[in-house]
């Protein structure tokens, strides 16, 4: 395997050869390496994809993805309503219009949004090898550090949940893109590559808020690459070459920062202390060591939260230590390696510190990293920083030319290309036992079997009573995310299902399990005795009050009224303070459950023209399963 490769074929133009159509310095659309290392890629990228599948098959629908598919059928897919409004500070309208088309495909189907993660997950496998083979040829170096990228379960954190996917995947692909157009311009000088450039960096802004960093790790991958040439001043010359490109950055940086500080609230961002930052910021740089190996093997979760690594404490010291003499060895021996490592590790630090930000706050922050959902950025430098270790040149001489010239022979025998194989091999072996074991964790959670159940008891009960609305339970969606979490509009979208409506006459609610059940109203007070004498509480001709034993504070109630009416028509109903509810009435003796919002010690209630009603009892107070 080659080591010790100039890097001017790297960052420095050079005319074009039969291998670079379109003149672009080092762009081969052409396969250089060997036949054996192209079909390795091939089953590599195979293998990825088959994997990919089947993963998504084994998920669904889950927690945010419920409230964003929600929203997306509440507003125009191009309004600023839906696309414009922020989310746990998030900015992120090319993601929210990615989920709002997807739900328009097939509102509460997770198929589409399978397709979407797949075909977004083999852009990024595309992009990373595009960059890969741009900074490393050809060799198999390039193929081992993809299949870093390919396999790390540092991916698994957010493929496995849309909601962090649709920012996640979207980074991935522009952070790899936005890095090759900066190589590429270095190389060429085309300005093409400025704006195709800047142009990925506005898409992928408009997924991930930390796109931001996407410019910055390109200006310092350049400047690496220049370094271990040998520039005397390689910010400087990194500046030079890309000027268009950075000053386009720039201007994309200032347009977003003003569109995101206009649509994000200062609170929405976070408000951290100092200590809270710093212990999700330390778990978020510690976490990720495991899956150096592969790990972390084996997960951990409780229901609703997602599943967090559980790794055994021989494999982090292992992965530490296996980090610990790669960075010491690859500084000692190759030029321009500790810069590399110091943009690997400036680039976590600062993701570490954005997710201490933003998350510290909620008292949760040091386990959030151990889901391993904020590293998708963090994987593609990897796989770059570990490629590029293989083709910079060796330092200067600094120790007994025997032992040189013997660590020589091994980097470049079919020893070294063997060992390269069966590392690569036990990574994939290893990457594999976390995916599995990571799937198994998931399949814990209900909200899949929770969603299935209701639309068959919705179905089966279509030409039913109307239903009145209520929350689903918490560990499907959260109270948070009112009104999303409400029945009547996680469920509305469904087809085949009884009307929902402010009443009924046939009082049932879901249960935990999602089945439709009997119910009836108990607590809060009942409606006073009527008169002697007469029918009940008469409605007729003109507004009645209907008083309760006690005045009820502002909530959402349920009223349970025994009436009899003359012929069919309509009540009116609402409390003191609150909306009024419009609730068909049939002739004869019936019990009509009608569903307000508001407070009072009474009940006002009209009938229509022509309409006689007696309520001879009831009851105002809560919902409770019989």
């Amino acid at each position: 395997m080659a080591h010790a490769v100039d890097t001017r074929d790297v960052a420095r133009p050079a005319p074009p050869g039969p291998d670079s159509p379109r003149g672009v310095p080092g762009l081969s659309w052409r396969w250089t390496g060997s036949r054996r290392l192209l079909v390795a890629l091939v089953l590599l990228l195979v293998l990825h994809v088959a994997v990919r599948v089947w993963f998504v098959s084994q998920r669904g629908l889950y927690g945010d993805d419920l409230h964003y598919g929600t929203r997306a059928l509440q507003f125009p897919l191009f309004s600023a309503d839906l696309l414009l409004a922020q989310h746990g500070g998030h900015f992120m309208p090319g993601a929210l219009v990615l989920d709002g088309a997807l739900t328009r495909v097939a509102p509460l189907e997770w198929w589409p949004r399978a397709v979407a993660l797949v075909a977004l997950q083999v852009l990024g496998a595309f992009a990373v090898l595009r960059l890969l083979r741009l900074l490393v040829g050809d060799r198999p170096a390039m193929v081992a550090a993809l299949a870093v990228y390919l396999f790390s379960p540092l991916n698994l954190g957010f493929f496995a949940w849309w909601s962090a996917a649709m920012n996640s995947l979207p980074l991935q692909i522009g952070l790899a893109w936005v890095v090759a157009d900066a190589v590429l311009l270095v190389r060429s000088g085309r300005m093409r590559y400025a704006l195709t450039g800047a142009v990925a960096l506005a898409v992928t802004l408009s997924f991930y808020e930390r796109a931001v960093l996407l410019p910055f790790v390109a200006f310092a991958l350049v400047a690496v690459l220049l370094f271990a040439e040998g520039h005397a001043r390689p910010v400087l010359e990194t500046w030079r070459r890309g000027r268009y490109l950075w000053s386009g950055s720039a201007g994309v940086l200032a347009v977003w920062f003003w569109a995101f500080t206009n649509s994000v609230p200062p609170e929405a961002v976070g408000s951290a202390t100092v200590s809270q930052v710093a212990a999700t910021t330390r778990a978020a740089l510690v976490a990720p060591v495991a899956a150096l190996l592969g790990g972390p093997w084996s997960w951990t979760s409780g229901p609703p939260d997602t599943p967090h690594i559980a790794p055994p404490g021989p494999l982090v010291a292992g992965s530490g230590l296996v980090l610990l003499l790669l960075v010491v060895w690859t500084c000692w021996r190759l030029r321009g390696a500790a810069a590399l490592w110091l943009l690997l590790g400036g680039y976590s630090l600062s993701g570490a510190l954005l997710v201490g930000l933003g998350r510290g706050m909620f008292g949760t922050g040091e386990l959030l990293p151990l889901t391993y959902r904020y590293y998708a950025g963090d994987v593609v430098v990897l796989a770059v920083v570990l490629g590029l270790l293989a083709v910079l040149p060796s330092r200067s001489p600094a120790g007994p030319s025997r032992v040189r010239r013997m660590l020589d022979r091994v980097r470049s025998s079919a020893v070294a290309g063997l060992a390269l194989f069966l590392t690569v091999s036990a990574f994939v072996a290893s990457s594999l036992v976390s995916t599995v074991h990571y799937v198994e964790v998931w399949s814990q959670h209900r909200t899949m079997a929770y969603l299935a159940t209701v639309e068959a008891e919705l179905a089966a009960a279509a030409d039913e009573e109307p239903l009145l609305d209520q929350p689903v339970p918490d560990d499907i969606l959260n109270g948070l995310f009112y009104p999303s979490n409400q029945f009547f509009q996680l469920f509305r979208p469904l087809v085949d299902r009884p009307s929902f409506a402010a009443s009924t006459h046939e009082l049932r609610i879901l249960d935990d399990e999602g089945r439709l059940r009997p119910a009836h109203v108990v607590g809060g007070f009942r409606v006073v005795e009527p008169p002697a004498g007469e029918c009940g509480w008469p409605v007729a001709g003109r507004p009645a009050v209907v008083p309760l034993e006690g005045a009820l504070f502002n909530w959402v109630w349920t009223a349970e009224l025994r009436y009899e009416a003359s012929r069919d028509g309509v009540l009116t109903v609402a409390m003191p303070s609150g909306d009024v509810v419009e609730a068909p009435v049939r002739r004869g003796a019936h019990t009509l459950y009608v569903r307000l919002v508001g407070e009072g010690d009474a009940l006002q209630v009209t009938a229509e023209a022509g309409v006689e009603v007696c309520i001879r009892s009831g009851s105002v107070g809560n919902v409770e399963m019989r």
